[in-house]
């Protein structure tokens, strides 16, 4: 297999922050629709019950970070490995989208 280049690096890192913040902008509206009982993870919804939307976001941020430095380590160490890591990331930030979406938005 071919070893993507830096500038597929770049998009590759692009598309999972966008995938993540789909996850991000879905949930503030499908929140503020259901409420955040619907919220199955228990430290955003407690973060979000003490600190309001800006918690979730910290939180989501700080794991937005995480990934992207796990998948920069990935990219280094495993180059070969990077489609995947980034298809993983990936489809974690569409699962979530797709969770808000139809359990808060169209419900």
């Amino acid at each position: 297999m071919l070893y993507p280049t830096r500038r597929w690096h770049a998009a590759a890192f692009a598309v999972v922050v966008v995938a993540q913040l789909l996850d991000l902008a879905t949930f503030v509206p499908a929140v503020a629709r259901v409420g955040i009982g619907a919220e199955s993870n228990p430290f955003a919804r407690t973060l979000y019950q003490s600190a309001g939307p800006l918690g979730p976001a910290a939180l989501k941020a700080t794991a937005v970070a995480i990934m992207l430095l796990a998948l920069v380590r990935v990219a280094r160490r495993f180059p070969t490995r990077l489609v995947a890591s980034a298809a993983i990331l990936v489809g974690i930030g569409l699962a979530g989208t797709a969770s808000n979406v139809l359990f808060g938005l169209l419900r």
